[in-house]
């Protein structure tokens, strides 16, 4: 049966109002064949003008569909799942990170479908994507890499490598931002105004982007050897950033994406982080009987081939507060400053560091985005300070999983709750 419409897309936000952007005003479909569905019209103003066709039913787009776009949160795939389930669907495209094609096909076993991973500045014609289409003939190929490539460069990719896509484009706008920040900041230590710095630093980076690809027979050793001259100036920044170990950290920060796209997939193998590791290591955990109630924490620290197990607890708190006692006083352990990697199973605590969280709360006068007052100030503020003081990065661990160092942490936590409720008794 012909479908009324060539693509539907499941989701409006940023990337999908980008996608179906560029779709329609570079001519690759006429609006009237593209639908879009969101919960309760939630960001159809971003593609008001466009004259697609919206709805609220996922249900009704998929069973109108030729393609289906699922352009969601990856939280949100088993509801959409269950809502779209009892419909025929034989083609999907999908923007989720970390999602697998079998998980797609447990409910549609049948399906053909094609993984997809672009990055924001598709939203100015200039992304970079990894695409699977191998489930797909020929001419489905063609339609997808056609509807892609307005927005910047398609490379073919297997499905096993996207997660590194992810790690690698998909993410890695927001690490040269941070680039390019640093940059301006530095400029502006060194006494010039922030607009200028940040045109400048701007300019530079789209400079060198663009030498790289104007001269593809030279390495990218090449091009950093030809703007060091020895004795000069850019020999010794780049030597510091050799020191640092700044490639180490960009690796690092990659593993660590990488990483979280393999556990938003369900998928327990995990980029291995380097294990010549010279720094500390810290595992977390905390439990509570309740919301108050009596709580424990346990840490381990691990460095030189030495483990300390530490733990404690209090009569009246919350689970929250002991994840985060936890991480505190595990730090609170080291002498001299050092390199440190904390290892939590807590949302909390790592995503107000992965997602910049914490950052956003200090600059908003400890609200969050809501405008409520930051709970556990003192516990952040104490963290704050120590996370000043030692060069930390954080990982979100899956709780009770197979991680050995985690479970102990979590025996350790419930065994100073049962030690208190003894006490109290």
């Amino acid at each position: 049966m012909e479908k009324k419409f060539d693509l539907g897309v499941i989701g409006c936000g940023f990337m999908a109002s980008a996608i179906i952007k560029g779709i329609v005003n570079n001519n690759i479909l006429p609006a009237e064949k593209i639908i879009v569905s969101n919960k309760e019209g939630a960001g159809f103003s971003a593609v008001d003008g466009l004259n697609v066709s919206t709805t609220y039913s996922n249900e009704y787009l998929a069973e109108n569909s030729e393609y289906v776009l699922l352009a969601i949160k990856p939280q949100g795939l088993e509801e959409v799942l269950c809502e779209i389930g009892n419909v025929s669907v034989e083609k999907f495209i999908t923007i989720l990170a970390g999602v697998k094609k079998s998980k797609i096909k447990e409910t549609f076993p049948y399906a053909k479908v094609a993984r997809v991973m672009p990055n924001t500045p598709c939203s100015i014609g200039s992304g970079a994507m990894g695409l699977d289409v191998s489930d797909f003939d020929e001419a489905d190929k063609n339609f997808v890499f056609r509807l892609l490539s307005s927005l910047g460069t398609v490379v073919f990719t297997e499905e096993k490598d996207m997660n590194a896509v992810t790690g690698i484009s998909g993410s890695g706008p927001a690490y040269v931002y941070l680039f390019i920040k640093g940059l301006v900041e530095a400029g502006v230590k060194q006494g010039l105004k922030e607009d200028v710095a940040k045109k400048l630093a701007v300019a530079t980076v789209i400079g060198s982007a663009k030498m790289v690809l104007s001269y593809p027979e030279k390495s990218l050793d090449e091009l950093i050897g030809a703007v060091c001259s020895k004795g000069g100036t850019t020999i010794e920044a780049v030597n510091t950033f050799e020191k640092l170990g700044f490639r180490g950290i960009i690796s690092k920060a990659v593993d660590a994406c990488v990483n979280r796209a393999a556990e938003l997939g369900g998928d327990n193998k995990k980029t291995i982080i380097e294990d010549d590791f010279k720094g500390v290591t810290i595992y977390t955990d905390g439990a509570c009987s309740g919301n108050p109630g009596i709580g424990g924490w346990g840490a381990i620290l691990m460095a030189n081939g030495k483990i300390k197990e530490i733990s404690g607890g209090e009569m009246q708190t919350t689970n929250n507060r002991m994840e985060l006692t936890a991480v505190i006083s595990a730090l609170e352990m080291l002498k001299k400053p050092c390199e440190v990697r904390i290892y939590t199973d807590s949302t909390y605590v790592a995503d107000a560091f992965l997602q910049n969280r914490l950052e956003n709360w200090k600059n908003n006068g400890w609200r969050t985005s809501a405008k409520t007052e930051v709970k556990n100030i003192d516990l952040w503020q104490k963290l704050c300070d120590l996370t000043d003081k030692y060069q930390c990065s954080f990982f979100k661990v899956k709780g009770h999983a197979d991680n050995p160092y985690n479970n102990r942490c979590d025996e350790l936590a419930v065994a100073e709750c049962k030690r208190l409720q003894n006490y109290q008794v």
